[in-house]
């Protein structure tokens, strides 16, 4: 499995992640032919919220009057496209057009789990069907996020396959994992910040993968934090390059 085949799952899985936040809440979104945006409104200064993603250059240099009347529509000053490593054409498009590439980067990473050991976690997990721990903990890591986060506490059930690691009945550590086709897309991997350093995340991680083989799944991806980039490396994970954001020049 080639790091362009991986991205491209990445993409896919992250592009279906979105749409179960939007099921959920205020999150808009803007369909065309190979082109996916979306848009929070009520969070303008969140840039990660405010993003297209495209398929091909093609698809994105048609797309992108109306992406500009979306986002403009909702109020939306500073909004991003993704542009995957290696897409130079992309890259191109955007140029032509005005755009620049920003500060943002978001790591990607992708493990073919055929390539990995199975090593199921060395302390027992708690499957939950509900997403409180997994939100709880993820409010205590990323408290900017604030209450955006509880939009996955929203009916209907999430699709998703939760792990928390626990001690005492007390929630420490967590993440989910959505499939989509044969690919396990990992989020929301977290600790609370005083059980840090005991190895949490790599046992729920480990966890995650075992039940990911368990369901048919060939590969996992995901997007990693500068500090979370050595415990996926350990994990196997091979590091795909930084998806850039591209933005209108001067927003």
């Amino acid at each position: 499995m080639t790091n362009a085949e991986l991205s491209a799952r990445l993409r896919t899985n992250v592009i279906a992640f979105r749409h179960l936040q939007r099921a959920r809440g205020p999150l808009r979104h803007l369909g065309l032919p190979g082109v996916d945006a979306f848009c929070l409104p009520e969070h303008p200064e969140h840039p990660r919220a405010q993003q297209a993603f495209f398929q091909d250059a093609g698809a994105l240099g048609a797309a992108l009057p109306a992406l500009e009347a979306f986002f403009r529509g909702l109020g939306i000053a500073t909004w991003r496209v993704v542009v995957l490593p290696g897409d130079t054409e992309g890259r191109r498009v955007l140029a032509d057009a005005g755009f620049r590439p920003d500060a943002v980067r978001l790591d990607a990473m992708g493990l073919a789990l055929g390539d990995a050991p199975d090593a199921p976690p060395e302390l027992a997990l708690e499957a939950s069907e509900t997403q409180d721990d997994l939100v709880a903990i993820n409010k205590r890591t990323w408290s900017a996020l604030g209450g955006q986060l509880d939009v996955w506490l929203r009916p209907p059930r999430l699709p998703v396959h939760t792990l928390v690691a626990k001690e005492a009945g007390a929630p420490l550590a967590c993440g989910t994992a959505l499939d989509v086709g044969d690919t396990a897309g990992i989020y929301m991997v977290a600790t609370m910040p005083e059980a840090r350093g005991r190895g949490l995340a790599a046992q729920v991680m480990r966890g995650l993968h075992h039940q990911a083989r368990a369901r048919g799944m060939t590969a996992a991806v995901l997007q990693a934090t500068p500090e979370a980039r050595p415990l996926y490396q350990r994990l196997g994970y091979r590091d795909l390059g930084a998806w850039e954001t591209w933005g209108p020049a001067g927003a």
